[in-house]
């Protein structure tokens, strides 16, 4: 990964981890935002980008507010510049640093372009006093499963080697375990054992927080908490055999980081279904 990736910039949220406070983390994930040549409901009959606003304003109201946003890939749903603008105009409506990565719907050429500036970053490591978040890209391109190339899990395997002190968040876009649901776990993170592989040798790493799957994950794998995020906007049937929507309001997810090395999470949701969701809809 080039450009933005490749930098490392201080959150303000160090300062709160220096404190001995814990970081407040809010993940959003897969926003599926069209541009303006396309009708803003093209989506199963709903509004992404309106689905997306409403949600933001439900993870404001909840807590605290966030020190920091982590979007975790599929941020656009039609490649194109303006999906892209859209996005970085209601991603200011929070009031800290947003941290993007990629997800298969999206083009990383056009992230750095007409997404990434400040506040918006996208860059593989958020040093915290306390805490490590490594960002991976997961994507293939034109494909729907994930991989991690040979240069992202040697920069894994560097970033954790490189910064033993801290505990490690890793995030990226693809399930890197199964979800449950047949049609879903053949768009899963290929080569999974490679990447547990290179967490298995460094004892820092605590999680790992992704989005793809549509739905709210919490699960142990090898001692490590993994953490699926709901979408923004449509949710995904849990254990389903075909493609099947599932009747919830679009959510998010809080991680709060401890100096401890503790996460404590949970998944907040809208108060309401998208306006005109589409449940006889048989795949995208």
């Amino acid at each position: 990964m080039t450009g933005p990736m490749e930098s490392t910039v201080t959150s303000d949220a160090e300062s709160r981890g220096a404190a001995g406070d814990a970081i407040r983390i809010l993940q959003v994930s897969d926003l599926h935002f069209f541009g303006g040549g396309v009708t803003p409901t093209a989506m199963f009959g709903m509004d992404t980008e309106q689905s997306f606003v409403a949600t933001a304003a439900a993870a404001l109201e909840s807590v605290a507010g966030p020190d920091l946003v982590l979007a975790t890939g599929d941020l656009v749903q039609k490649v194109e510049p303006e999906a892209y603008r859209r996005v970085r105009e209601r991603l200011l409506a929070f009031p800290c640093p947003i941290y993007c990565l990629p997800g298969n719907h999206d083009d990383a050429g056009l992230m750095r372009r007409e997404l990434v500036g400040e506040p918006i970053r996208w860059q593989c490591s958020i040093p915290l006093d306390h805490w490590q978040i490594i960002c991976l890209d997961s994507t293939i391109p034109n494909e729907p499963q994930g991989r991690l190339s040979p240069d992202q899990l040697k920069r894994l395997e560097t970033l954790l080697a490189g910064d033993s002190r801290r505990f490690a968040l890793i995030a990226l876009h693809h399930h890197p375990v199964p979800c449950g649901s047949r049609w879903m776990d053949s768009m899963l993170l290929e080569n999974s054992d490679e990447f547990f592989s290179i967490l298995a040798r460094h004892e820092q790493v605590r999680g790992v927080a992704f989005g793809h799957v549509h739905q709210e994950m919490d699960l142990r794998h090898h001692g490590l908490r993994i953490l699926g995020a709901p979408s923004t906007c449509f949710q995904f049937k849990p254990n389903s055999a075909g493609f099947a929507l599932e009747p919830l309001p679009p959510g998010f997810r809080w991680l709060r980081l401890f100096p401890d090395g503790r996460i404590e999470t949970e998944v907040g949701r809208a108060q309401h279904l998208p306006e005109g969701l589409d449940f006889s809809q048989q795949g995208y």
